[in-house]
């Protein structure tokens, strides 16, 4: 009975205090970003007659901000609905991010909603595009933005371009509809080459202008190096004849900085004609020796390299010079310079005494002069207008000192008839038994067949014939397209090509037939030649193959090659030293006239040749070669006068299909 009566009486004690009560219909959701509106419906029941204010405060990381105030009167068992509308804005709310809840109070009562989050961030997702651009190429940035509670942002974005070395960076805006966003912005013309930062910024605002939601982004672009400016240069433009012209070309890219490329330097003399061609990397000193003869006159150079041409002009100065050479007693004066050496006095001291000789030579023209004194030995010394001369001991004789030009050759002839007759009439003898036992024709056809092969050899004629021959250009309009290169450097070329030029008809073996297996293994896969000097360039682009994945099939071409140049070295002379390698990279390609027109981009042929004169009998592969073949092949990293390259070791291919492969290429090369 006691206890009954306690409850009662806490219960009516506790009824006493509790005027109202408050009940939360609807909790908040768990996520909701800065300008999203919150519903919070609350319901008050009294429990007495009651009145005072409502209110509703926001809390977040410890922070509280009043958000709903309302005065409240109510009889007993009243009840009132209460549908507050939050807006999460700035000016409201003030700046409040993070886990927050909701406490409203009414009286002495008061209640928590369940945690939820606010969030200012918003999600970037970038669409891909292009990352590798040109200067004054078209930069399209594009992609989704979303607020962290999933819903599509309605804003604005901005992109900055953050170019190295540069103070100002590039900015361009525009409006984000429905999550998608889309910039444009043309790189400018002179863009630094290299790595650059893109920041992407995306945000929203309010309708009293305060950013609200906001997201960042970076990445990396890369600018290409494009040539735009070649230079002829050289180390002096005025050149004296007997010396060396150096000139190099220095290729600039978009901001003045050095390319490393391959450029072709032309010499050309003042009546325009090729005098020496040759091509050489940019930034390189050639070397062209100026005959000492050579007359005065105003010639140039001119360098061609990745669509470019520059031309610059050089004087070969005047040199009037004279070269002095005693032998017992005849002196000889001889014209070394580039001019005629006229009108000018050589002074000629014979001991005591001198002489002045009146010298009128041209161009290369020497004239011998004798000397004389009473009988003795004597110092001569020989001096010209030119500072140059002569010292040297003589034993002369005569009657008094003396300089006089001497006799010419007709005059030593006739002294000596009898000798002269002597030696013609064995000539004759000699000529008339040759014809009398037959030899005239075989003597005459031999030697004839020789000047043709000799004259053959001199003119450069290729050592590979074949229907796919590939045409170097320095200047050329076509497709850029990627390409695997085999180049064979063939170290004792003068033999090899001796040989290939006095040898069998084709086909018959020796070089010529070896040469004639290169050439089908070539036409058999769609590969181009192209021969320069010693080294030859088996170029598969896919202008000719017709598939854009070359690398194993160079890979199999250096195999056979050097297959069928190990079975020539066993059974033929001369053996063949060679070095093969593989490379690949981009050229410009374009097929005219019959022809197929390529121009090397960068480093491609250079660094082929490099590495194939450094491989003795091996294949040597380029870094970036080696990794488009992956798995494919085995092989050992070297590294031999600071050059990096890798050396075949093993084709990973079965060794019956290995065996299999070359067995049928060498098949098609018999028929």
């Amino acid at each position: 009975m006691k206890n009954i009566l306690f409850s009662v009486g806490f219960l009516v004690l506790f009824v006493s205090f509790v005027s109202a009560s408050i009940i939360i219909n609807q909790q908040p959701k768990e996520l909701y970003n800065l300008g999203d509106v919150m519903g919070l419906p609350v319901k008050l029941v009294a429990v007495t007659d009651t009145s005072s204010f409502f209110q509703m405060y926001l809390i977040c990381n410890g922070m509280q901000t009043e958000i709903y105030k309302e005065y409240v009167v109510l009889t007993a068992g009243e009840e009132k609905e209460i549908s507050s509308s939050i807006p999460l804005i700035k000016s409201f709310i003030g700046n409040p991010t993070g886990v927050c809840t909701v406490k409203s109070i009414f009286d002495s009562e008061y209640v928590l909603t369940n945690e939820f989050k606010i969030s200012d961030k918003i999600n970037i997702k970038l669409t891909p595009g292009k990352t590798e651009l040109s200067p004054e190429e078209l930069l399209i940035i594009e992609g989704e933005a979303k607020k962290e509670n999933g819903e599509l942002v309605n804003g604005f974005a901005d992109s900055s371009l953050l170019i190295r070395n540069v103070l100002n960076n590039i900015t361009f805006s525009d409006s984000v509809r429905n999550g998608y966003f889309h910039l444009e912005f043309v790189l400018p013309k002179g863009t630094p080459a290299g790595q650059h930062a893109v920041n992407v910024k995306i945000y929203e605002k309010d309708s009293e202008g305060e950013i609200t939601n906001i997201g960042f982004l970076d990445y990396l672009i890369v600018v290409r190096q494009v040539p735009t400016n070649l230079e002829t240069i050289f180390e002096n433009q005025d050149i004296e004849p007997g010396t060396k012209l150096l000139v190099k070309a220095v290729l600039h890219d978009q901001t003045g900085e050095k390319i490393d490329s391959n450029a072709t330097i032309t010499i050309k003399n003042s009546e325009n004609k090729i005098i020496e061609q040759v091509e050489i990397g940019t930034d390189k000193v050639f070397e062209f020796p100026i005959l000492y003869n050579e007359v005065p006159a105003e010639w140039s150079a001119t360098s061609t390299s990745n669509g470019l041409a520059n031309e610059a002009k050089f004087k070969i100065l005047s040199k009037e010079a004279i070269k002095s050479e005693l032998v017992n007693k005849t002196l000889t004066i001889t014209n070394v310079g580039n001019v005629i050496y006229c009108n000018k006095n050589v002074l000629v001291k014979i001991g005591d005494s001198q002489v002045k000789v009146d010298v009128c030579l041209d161009i290369g023209e020497s004239q011998k002069y004798t000397l004389s004194a009473p009988n003795g030995e004597y110092q001569v010394n020989v001096l010209t207008d030119e500072g140059s001369g002569l010292t040297g001991m003589a034993t002369l004789t005569g009657k008094t000192v003396g300089v006089k030009k001497a006799s010419g050759s007709f005059v030593n002839f006739i002294k000596f008839p009898l000798v002269w007759i002597f030696i013609m009439a064995v000539l004759g003898f000699v000529v008339f038994m040759i014809y009398r036992k037959g030899y005239k024709r075989s003597f005459f056809g031999k030697t004839m067949a020789r000047a043709k092969k000799a004259t053959a050899v001199l003119k450069g004629d290729p050592l590979i014939n074949t229907r796919n021959r590939a045409e170097l250009s320095m200047s050329i309009k076509g497709d850029k397209q990627n390409a695997s290169v085999i180049s064979l450097n063939i170290k004792n070329f003068d033999e090899v090509l001796r040989s290939a030029k006095g040898g069998k008809a084709s086909g018959d073996g020796g070089v010529d037939g070896t040469m004639k297996k290169l050439s089908e293994i070539a036409e058999s896969s769609n590969a181009l030649i192209y021969e320069n000097q010693e080294n030859i360039f088996f170029i598969l682009a896919p202008a000719k193959t017709r598939t854009f994945k070359n690398e194993k099939i160079a890979l199999n071409i250096a195999d056979t090659i050097r297959s069928v140049l190990t079975g020539h070295n066993k059974l033929f002379k001369p053996k063949i030293e060679f070095g093969i390698s593989l490379n690949s990279g981009e050229i410009i390609a374009k097929q005219e006239a019959g022809f197929f027109k390529f121009m090397s981009m960068g480093t491609l042929m250079t660094f082929a040749k490099k590495i194939s004169v450094i491989s003795g009998g091996e294949i040597a592969l380029s870094e970036g070669f080696k990794n488009e073949l992956g798995a494919y092949a085995r092989t050992e990293k070297n590294i031999k006068d600071k050059i990096v390259f890798y050396v075949l070791r093993e084709v990973r291919r079965e060794k019956e299909e290995n065996k299999k492969f070359i067995g049928e290429f060498l098949k098609r090369i018999e028929k």
